[in-house]
Formats: C-alpha cells, structure tokens, sequence
C-alpha cells in the first residue's frame, strides 16, 4: 500500500541500503515510501514527528510478509 509522509517538526534521514545515499528531510518536506528497496530512517535526540498518509482500501494490509 503506497504511503507518504509530511515531516511536521523534527528532521529524519532515510539511507538506502545498496548505495548508502542518504536524504535528509525537515519540517515541512514530503517522502514517500521505498517499496521493495531495503531501507533505514534515523533521527537525532531531538527525533521527529511525521503525519502519514495512506493510499489504499479497508482491509488490505500495509505490507505484504517478508519471505
């Protein structure tokens, strides 16, 4: 299920695991989900707050189980 994500305060970095390229988004910036793409998102102390918004229908799950 596709998803994005508003930052509302707070910073995130998202880096992707086959390169390392990282992104750092602040308040205000959008990221949408990396689907099928091993993937981490960190914060610092501060950490972050995110409103997160789902693109899909009653009953389906968010993921589909790894394996």
């Amino acid at each position: 299920m596709p998803n994005a994500a508003y930052v509302l305060e707070g910073a995130l970095t998202v880096e992707k695991k086959a390169n390392g390229q990282k992104r750092t988004l602040k308040a205000g910036e959008v990221v949408s989900e990396m689907v099928d793409s091993a993937h981490r998102g960190y914060t610092g102390k501060e950490g972050v707050t995110l409103v997160v918004f789902y693109a899909g229908q009653k009953g389906i799950p968010l993921s589909k189980p790894a394996g």
